[in-house]
């Protein structure tokens, strides 16, 4: 069962922090882009009232991945113009390398914008924000499609909300329709004494450079339902998210909150990455746990020793190259992404 759609805001919003390292954060809207109210301790601020123009969006496109296969169709946002020298190429560059690890036939199509998000001014010390369209349904449609493990303590009688894109994959709407998914945006970093790294390589980075790349898959990844709720309310429900399904306290025990968890494929009893400890540190939910250290989540395939950070960590630390890990790739897997046959 599939109810109205819904757009969710994931403000991605990477603050340059004191600290040496950036946060995303969340937030909400409604249908017709009207604001739910943030939650204490999980969600941060909303998008700023000021506007870019509804002419800021899309003027061209770019598919990549293999026909008949998992594709994203890239829709420049006219603001793209004024990016710098790389930028698309960069953009183009982490897209593809996403979608040649899933073999699903589908499409998902993301306005891609630069300082900017789908027509709103990304603030000035953010890295990356993205909003996705969605539908809300309910356990049985979502574990059904999924085949999540069991748990004890299984949300069953909760809401569920399912991104566009994820509805597409898990065979709720038709995977090749030519709507808008979602939206991506990135900020300039104006002012703020840092600097992106564009390079489509893993080279060092200099120490006050964000790694681009993995900063664009990380607000992709949002778009393909990489997400978690854990119980916040939307139209007066709590609700979930399939992420939330694989999010473990413990063996046979689901965390269901925003106090961090750990990501797993068997019930629980093998843990693949911490998730961040949203109500403690801020941040996201879904994003895996870095606010001590880049190496704190422990997710699989994670390049050690060395300046490496996950691509999918809750905060960025500059001056370290971000990796798509084995850990991230099976995240996307649990959520309904096909991986090629061996």
């Amino acid at each position: 069962m599939l109810e109205g759609a819904f757009e969710y805001e994931f403000h991605g919003q990477p603050e340059i922090l004191p600290t040496s390292h950036d946060g995303w954060h969340d937030g909400w809207l409604s249908p017709g882009h009207g604001h739910f109210p943030a939650v204490s301790g999980v969600s941060g601020p909303g998008h700023p009232s000021s506007t870019v123009p509804s002419s800021s969006l899309a003027s061209s496109q770019t598919l990549v991945g293999s026909p008949g296969g998992f594709q994203i169709d890239l829709l420049w946002d006219s603001s793209v113009a004024n990016a710098p020298f790389g930028f698309q190429q960069a953009v183009i560059g982490a897209a593809t390398n996403l979608a040649n690890h899933f073999t699903n036939d589908e499409v998902i199509n993301i306005h891609v914008g630069w300082g900017e998000v789908g027509g709103s001014r990304i603030s000035s010390g953010a890295l990356g924000e993205s909003e996705s369209y969605g539908y809300l349904t309910d356990y049985a449609t979502v574990a059904g499609a999924l085949h999540a493990p069991a748990a004890a303590n299984d949300p069953t009688t909760s809401q569920f909300f399912v991104t566009s894109a994820e509805a597409k994959t898990l065979g709720l709407v038709s995977a090749t329709s030519s709507s808008v998914d979602g939206y991506i945006g990135f900020g300039t970093l104006s002012h703020t004494g840092y600097s992106w790294d564009y390079n489509t390589s893993s080279s060092p980075l200099g120490a006050k450079q964000f790694d681009f790349q993995a900063v664009v898959q990380h607000e992709i990844s949002e778009v393909m339902g990489r997400i978690g709720m854990e119980g916040q309310v939307v139209s007066n429900a709590p609700t979930y998210t399939s992420l939330d399904l694989f999010n473990f306290k413990s063996a046979n025990m689901l965390e269901l909150s925003g106090n961090g968890g750990y990501f797993s494929t068997d019930g629980g009893q093998h843990n693949l990455g911490t998730f961040n400890n949203a109500s403690h540190y801020g941040g996201d939910i879904a994003d895996w746990a870095s606010a001590t250290s880049p190496t704190q989540s422990g997710t699989q395939g994670l390049t050690t020793p060395g300046k490496y950070d996950d691509a999918f960590d809750a905060f960025g630390w500059p001056g370290y190259v971000g990796q798509l890990t084995t850990s991230d790739v099976s995240e996307l897997a649990a959520l309904g992404y096909k991986l090629p046959t061996v």
